[in-house]
C-alpha cells in the first residue's frame, strides 16, 4: 500500500521513466539472474567431477598401501617356523617355552626392521603375547582392552585380514604428544591341523602413512577430506581430534548411509556443503569430501563481477534514454501545470492560449471552461474548512469530561498527602492511573509491563476494599515485558478471581499471577492462581460449554484462536472450596512488529 502510494505522488516523468526502466531492466535483469545461476550449476558439476576423480585417485593409493600392508601380515602368517612353535607352545616344557617364545619375538623383531611406518606387531596366542614394539607392551595393552570389539572382528573375519578402526595412544615417555595409528588384524590358523585357531595377529600402522597420501590432496580452499569407516568410525582427517568421533547420528553421514548417492547437497551448522563420497570396494570404507557452497560461488566471483558490471553499464544507458523519452513527452504537460499552480495561487484571472488542436490544445480549453469553477471552489472549500474547525472544537469539548476528573483526582490526592492520609492518597492515585489507562485512545495492544503495572493498581484497591482479606503476587520473566499483549486481557479473570474466589475468605487468601515464555508455541503463558471458593463442576462445565453470560471471559479466547489459532487461547481449571486456575496462552509479539502489522 505504501509502495502505491509514493507511485501515485511521482509526477508524469518519473512515472514514464520508471516504467522504461523496469521494462527493460527486469528482464536484462532476470536474464542475467538465470545466467548466473546455470553458470554455477556448471561449476558445481564440474567440481563434483574433478573431485569424484581426486576421491578415486586418493581411493586407489590407499587400497594399494593396504594391500602391501595384508601382504607382509600374510608373510607373518605364512612363516612355517611360528605357526610350528604355536602349535606346539602347550606341550613344551618351561624352558623350551620360553626359548621358543624368545624365538618368536626375535622374528617379529627382524620382520619389523626397516619397515618405517609400521609401528609395531602383536601376536595374542591363548595367555601368551608376542610383541615387537619399542616402546614395550604396556601401552598397547592398555588400549587393547579397551576394545574388545576388535578381537570381535577379527574373530568374525574366520582367517581373513580386518582393517580396525584409527586408535589414539597417550603421551608417553616415548612420545610429547598424543599418537595415532590403525591396525589390520587376522586369525593365525594352523593349516596343517585341521585349521586350529592359535591366536590373532595385528599390525599396526602409523596414521602418517595416511597423511603422505591424502594430507596434500585439497578438494578446495575450505574444503575438508575424510577416509570413514563402515561403522562411522573417522579413520583419517587433517584433524587429529577427528580420530575418537563417529558419525553415526551427523546428518550428512545419515544422508550418505540412505542414500547412496555419490554427490548430493547437505547442511552442516547451517551451512550449505557439496557432499561427493567413493566406496572402497577393498574393505568398505567410504573417501568423503565436503565442499562448502562458498567455495563453488568462489569459482564464479569473476563472471559474477563481469555480469553485475554489464548490468549496470546497460542499467545506466537505459535509464539516460528514459529520462530523454519521458522528458520530450512531458514538456507540454508540465507548462500546464505551471499555469495550474498559478490558479491554485487564487490567479483566477490566467488563461491558457489555445494554439493546436492535437491533445494539448484540449487540454488548454478544459482548462479555460474550467477557471470559470474556480471561485464556487474556493467558496466550497472554505466552507467544508469551517466544518472541520467546528467538529475539531467539538472534539476538545468532548476531552475536557476526563481532563475535568483527572485533575480533581489529582488535587483531592494533594489535600490527602497535606493531611498525611498517605492510604487515600495511594488509592486514589491508584485510581487515576487505571482511569488513565482503561480510556487510553487507541492502543488496542500494549506492553505487558503496562498490564502488570494496570493489575497492581487494580490489586491495590481491591485489597484496601476488602480490608487486606488476601494478597496478590507478581511473578514475571524480565525478558517478556516488552511483549505485546491485547490491553485489559487480565481484567476480567483477575475480577472474578477476587469477587467470586475471595468472597467468603476471611484471611489468608491469595491471588498469584505467573508470566513465562511457553515452551509449546514458543509465546507468553500467563498462569493465573487461587485458594479461593474455586468454582463447583456444573458451574464450571456451563462456563466451558459457555451456557453463562461471562462474556468478558470468552472474548479473550474467541480472539486469541481466531487470529492465531487453536494453539493459543484461555483454559480454566478449578476444584471447589479449593481454587481455581485461569491459564493464558498469548503469542510472543515484538513491540516494533505488532507496531509494522497494524500500521
Amino acid at each position: 500500500m505504501m509502495k502505491l502510494k509514493l507511485i501515485g505522488q511521482m509526477n508524469l516523468q518519473k512515472k514514464i521513466t520508471l516504467l522504461l526502466v523496469l521494462s527493460i531492466f527486469i528482464p536484462l535483469t532476470l536474464f542475467g539472474y538465470l545466467f548466473y545461476q546455470r553458470s554455477i550449476e556448471f561449476a558445481a558439476d564440474r567440481t563434483n567431477k574433478e573431485t569424484n576423480q581426486l576421491l578415486q585417485l586418493v581411493n586407489q593409493n590407499v587400497d594399494r598401501l593396504l594391500n602391501e600392508y595384508e601382504a607382509q601380515l600374510n608373510d607373518i602368517y605364512e612363516n612355517e617356523d611360528v605357526i610350528l612353535q604355536l602349535s606346539e607352545e602347550s606341550r613344551l616344557p618351561e624352558a623350551a617355552k620360553q626359548l621358543s617364545s624368545d624365538s618368536v619375538n626375535r622374528f617379529l623383531r627382524n620382520f619389523l626392521r626397516g619397515k618405517d611406518d609400521l609401528d609395531s606387531i602383536y601376536l595374542f596366542s591363548g595367555d601368551k603375547l608376542f610383541f615387537a614394539d619399542f616402546k614395550g607392551s604396556d601401552y598397547y595393552r592398555a588400549v587393547f582392552r579397551k576394545h574388545p570389539e576388535w578381537q570381535q572382528v577379527v574373530r568374525a573375519g574366520d582367517g581373513r585380514a580386518v582393517w580396525i578402526p584409527t586408535y589414539e595412544l597417550p603421551t608417553n615417555r616415548y612420545t610429547f604428544a598424543p599418537t595415532h595409528y590403525f591396525s589390520v588384524g587376522m586369525q593365525v590358523k594352523n593349516v596343517a591341523d585341521v585349521m586350529q585357531t592359535l591366536g590373532s595377529l595385528y599390525l599396526n600402522v602409523k596414521i602418517s602413512a595416511l597423511d603422505r597420501l591424502a594430507g596434500e590432496v585439497r578438494v578446495s580452499p575450505r574444503g575438508t577430506l575424510l577416509i570413514v569407516g563402515a561403522d562411522g568410525q573417522v579413520i583419517w582427517n587433517r584433524n587429529p581430534e577427528a580420530y575418537q568421533e563417529s558419525l553415526k547420528g551427523i546428518p550428512f553421514y545419515e544422508e550418505l548411509m540412505t542414500r547412496q548417492k555419490p554427490f548430493s547437497l547437505v547442511k552442516m551448522k547451517g551451512e550449505p556443503y557439496q557432499m561427493s563420497f567413493v566406496r572402497s570396494a577393498y574393505n568398505g570404507w567410504y573417501y568423503v569430501s565436503l565442499i562448502p557452497q562458498s567455495d563453488l560461488s568462489e569459482q564464479s566471483k569473476d563472471l559474477r563481477q563481469f555480469l553485475l558490471v554489464t548490468i549496470f553499464a546497460f542499467g545506466a544507458s537505459f535509464i539516460l534514454l528514459a529520462l530523454w523519452v519521458s522528458r520530450f513527452i512531458t514538456k507540454p504537460i508540465r507548462q500546464m501545470a505551471v499555469a495550474m499552480k498559478q490558479i491554485h495561487k487564487e490567479n483566477v484571472d490566467l488563461e491558457l492560449p489555445v494554439a493546436s488542436e492535437d491533445e494539448i490544445g484540449l487540454l488548454n480549453a478544459a482548462f479555460n471552461s474550467m477557471r470559470r469553477r474556480i471561485n464556487d471552489l474556493i467558496h466550497e472549500v472554505r466552507v467544508v474548512s469551517a466544518k472541520e474547525k467546528e467538529a475539531e472544537v467539538r472534539a476538545l469539548q468532548a476531552q475536557i469530561n476526563p481532563h475535568f476528573v483527572y485533575n480533581s483526582l489529582d488535587t483531592i490526592n494533594w489535600m490527602a498527602i497535606e493531611r498525611q492520609q498517605d492510604d487515600i492518597s495511594s488509592m486514589i492515585a491508584a485510581l487515576s492511573d487505571i482511569m488513565r489507562y482503561a480510556i487510553r485512545p487507541g492502543e488496542p495492544w500494549i506492553a505487558l509491563g503496562e498490564e502488570l503495572k494496570w493489575a497492581e493498581n487494580y490489586a491495590y484497591l481491591q485489597k484496601m476494599r476488602f480490608e487486606e482479606r488476601f494478597d496478590i503476587t507478581f511473578e514475571v520473566d524480565p525478558s517478556l515485558l516488552p511483549r505485546k499483549v491485547p490491553r485489559l486481557f487480565l481484567q476480567p479473570y483477575l475480577e472474578n478471581s477476587i469477587l467470586h474466589g475471595m468472597e467468603q475468605i476471611e484471611s489468608g487468601g491469595l491471588i498469584a499471577v505467573t508470566a513465562s515464555p511457553d515452551p509449546e508455541t514458543g509465546g507468553i503463558r500467563v498462569v493465573l492462581t487461587d485458594n479461593g471458593a474455586g468454582i463447583q463442576e456444573d458451574e464450571l462445565l456451563d462456563i466451558r460449554l459457555r451456557r453463562t453470560h461471562g462474556i468478558g471471559i470468552y472474548n479473550l479466547d474467541d480472539r486469541l484462536k481466531l487470529e492465531y489459532g487453536s494453539a493459543y487461547g484461555v483454559t480454566i481449571a478449578s476444584e471447589w472450596r479449593k481454587g481455581t486456575v485461569v491459564t493464558i496462552v498469548l503469542p510472543s509479539i515484538e513491540p516494533e512488529s505488532k507496531a509494522g502489522r497494524e500500521h
